[in-house]
Order: C-alpha cells, then sequence, then structure tokens
C-alpha cells in the first residue's frame, strides 16, 4: 500500500469516477484503476462497485475514506514544509499566487486549504498559498502587496477592488451531537429559529457572510457571540447553538459534531468570490480565475467527500 494508491482511492471516492480522478492528477484511467484493484488486492475486499462510468463505494470503502483523506493530508502537508524548506533556502519565490480565505480558524481548515492547493496545483500547474486570515487585516496585506487576492465566502464590495465569482455553495448548519435538531437531514429556518446562530462582529461586518444572507432571506435565530475555542465548544454542546458555513460533509467531527443542510428554498446559495485590487491583476491570477470558474463544479465534489 502506497500514498499514492490513498490519493487515487480518496479521489474516485469523491467523485464517484476513475476517469475524474484521473483528471485530477493527470494520469491515465488505466492507472488509477489498475491501482485500486491492487488496494482491493491488499485489504482483501472491494472498495468500489463498478458500473458504467461511475463507481460507488462499498460498506468497506466508506469505512476507509476518512482514513485515506487524513493520509493523504498529512503526506501532503510534509511534502509542502519540505518543499517551501528547500525553496526558501534556495531563495526562489515561494509560490506563484499568495491568497487569503476570509474565514475564522474552523474545523479540519488545513485539510481543506492543502486539498485546494494541490487540486490547483495537480490540475493547472499553479502553486498557490492559502492561509486562514480575518478580513481587515487580508484587505490590508491586499493592499500593501503582502497577498495576490483574497478569497471571500460571500460578496464583498469596496470601490478599491474587483470581486468575480467563482462559483456558488450550498448552506449548511454545524451543531453537536446532542443537538436537538441531530436527527434532521433538511434543516429550515423555521426548524432553526429558536436556536441560537453564532455571530461574530468582525466577520459579519467585513462582507456579505452566509449569515447576513440568511438573515436578509428571514432567518430570525437569536445572535450569540462568543470568544474563545472554550466559549464555542459550550456554545454548540450546552446551548444548542450551531455555526452557519459551507455545506461541507468533510468537515463533519463524527461523533462530536455533524454539518446539516440547510433548505435551499430558505437559504440562499451563496458566492464564493476572488477579490483583487483594481489594476493589480497579474497572469497568474488570470489562469487561476479561469480554472478555477471552468472547474468549481468538480472542486466542490471532491471538496465535499461522504
Amino acid at each position: 500500500m502506497n500514498i499514492r494508491q490513498l490519493q487515487y482511492f480518496y479521489l474516485a471516492a469523491c467523485c464517484g469516477s476513475f476517469s475524474e480522478a484521473a483528471r485530477a492528477e493527470n494520469v491515465s484511467v488505466q492507472a488509477v484503476s489498475k491501482a485500486m484493484l491492487d488496494l482491493e488486492e491488499e485489504v482483501g475486499a472491494p472498495l468500489f462497485v463498478r458500473g458504467g462510468r461511475t463507481v460507488k463505494l462499498t460498506p468497506l470503502g466508506k469505512s476507509l475514506v476518512g482514513p485515506a483523506r487524513e493520509a493523504v493530508a498529512s503526506f501532503d502537508a510534509f511534502g509542502r514544509a519540505v518543499e517551501l524548506r528547500t525553496q526558501a533556502q534556495a531563495g526562489k519565490k515561494q509560490a506563484d499566487v499568495r491568497l487569503a480565505l476570509i474565514s475564522p480558524p474552523f474545523a479540519k481548515h488545513e485539510l481543506v486549504c492543502n486539498a485546494f492547493s494541490q487540486l490547483i496545483s495537480h490540475m493547472a500547474g499553479i502553486k498557490i498559498q492559502l492561509e486562514l486570515a480575518m478580513g481587515t487585516q487580508a484587505l490590508a496585506d491586499l493592499r500593501a502587496g503582502n497577498i495576490d487576492a483574497m478569497i471571500t465566502i460571500g460578496a464583498f464590495s469596496d470601490p478599491r477592488c474587483s470581486c468575480l465569482v467563482l462559483g456558488t455553495v450550498s448552506v449548511g448548519a454545524f451543531m453537536g451531537k446532542n443537538h436537538p435538531l441531530r436527527r434532521k437531514r433538511l434543516l429550515t429556518f423555521a426548524d432553526l429559529e429558536r436556536y441560537p446562530v453564532l455571530y461574530n462582529e468582525e466577520i459579519d461586518s467585513f462582507n456579505e457572510t452566509i449569515l447576513s444572507s440568511c438573515r436578509k432571506r428571514g432567518l430570525t435565530s437569536p445572535l450569540m457571540s462568543v470568544d474563545t475555542d472554550e466559549e464555542v465548544a459550550e456554545f454548540l454542546e450546552q446551548k444548542d447553538g450551531y455555526v452557519l458555513g459551507v455545506h461541507l460533509k468533510a468537515l463533519d467531527i463524527k461523533p462530536l459534531a455533524i454539518m446539516h443542510r440547510v433548505d435551499p428554498s430558505d437559504a440562499p446559495p451563496v458566492p464564493i468570490c476572488m477579490v483583487t485590487l483594481k489594476g493589480r491583476q497579474s497572469e497568474a491570477i488570470d489562469r487561476l480565475n479561469r480554472f478555477v470558474r471552468n472547474e468549481f463544479p468538480f472542486m466542490k465534489r471532491v471538496l465535499s467527500s461522504t
């Protein structure tokens, strides 16, 4: 068993297709298929049910997606650390594009950032550096030239900036394992209205966040602010609170907390935007914009592993 097999397995599981996994890794479908056959031989049982152009995970395959995802993320993180150190020692530029994802720290944010970076590197040949940042500081870094662009979850408006929509995502509600709504697969605003939702003045005043969009559409949950990780845990576990975010099942922290989908008839689709300074557009940014806009549905499937 090797890391390449696990990479192919994870991508095929996310995409439901060997050909999509092969496209992401720039290899042949035959290479992915053979690697999966070899992996199945090693584990001693089928991981996929093959059906024409698609594949579905067996129960064993489903149980191994999480461990494979963690193994791939750890391997990628180690490889990037070595590469960055080597480049720094050689005095080379470390990234073609430096990005700031405007978001507070969230569960598995390193995994999501790493997966996004790897997809861009593999498929578009663009080395990116993606880190979390708060909006005000990121905007200052953008103006100072310390980063090339901001990625916002929700629209952003500033006369000095250009805001390009890359695609849209569905809204989810992140809640603890004992929340009264934990067994509902699809949540409505009416379901949520009696429970407090997490609010942060610095975050929710910077751009049109998921929370602000939902409140404009009629969400009436009481707002609650917290300052520390311990208070967030208490908010979720003891106060039946929830956090609005992008609906990605990869963000589940089973069995402690789970992301539930919010009914799209209530919650509007949320744009993911790339924000750059007007008059400071680079060729690498243009390439990245075109690539992500063209491949956004595929990237959502990869990042939304089940």
